[in-house]
């Protein structure tokens, strides 16, 4: 994991997905899990908490597709989570608390890598970032990032 994975993680757990909601999400949704190979990941989770407090999750691809659960349902989901937007000042803290750990040697990361994710923070706005293409070659993510309410409403226990 490299900080820019960890931005987007932070990212994630404040904004979730709502940047990715465009005209063509549906589509890219729909293209994206036609190429996966579900025999890949056997042991991946169907989801993962993505903020500090387990409000947003990501909704791995793969295992979504094993369950064979319905590919819309998860978009309407992402749709109604996408209604509550994050706060940026709640992203800048996440962030200065990494960045804290960082500085007392708590975390080893690349500080020019800080830097240069800072300078994007200049200015008040807060853009998505990638994941690195380190972290795209080692865990091959494919997933949405959904509110947990949103999800365990529309998916029961029995489904899931």
């Amino acid at each position: 994991m490299r900080a820019a994975d960890v931005y987007k993680l932070l990212y994630q757990g404040v904004f979730g997905v709502g940047h990715l909601l465009s005209e063509v999400a549906w589509q890219r949704l729909e293209a994206e899990a036609r190429t996966l190979n579900l025999d890949d990941l056997p042991e991946e989770p169907l989801t993962e908490e993505v903020s500090a407090d387990a409000s947003m999750l990501r909704v791995n691809l793969r295992p979504f597709l094993r369950r064979r659960l319905q590919l819309d349902r998860l978009f309407s989901a992402m749709e109604e989570s996408a209604h509550e937007e994050g706060k940026v000042e709640d992203f800048l803290e996440a962030w200065g608390v990494f960045k804290n750990l960082i500085r007392s040697g708590e975390l080893i990361f690349d500080e020019k890598e800080i830097e240069e994710l800072d300078r994007r923070l200049e200015g008040g706005g807060c853009p998505p970032q990638h994941h690195s293409e380190t972290y795209r070659m080692t865990y091959n993510p494919a997933y949405r990032v959904v509110r947990a309410g949103v999800f365990e409403r529309m998916f029961s226990r029995n489904e899931l």
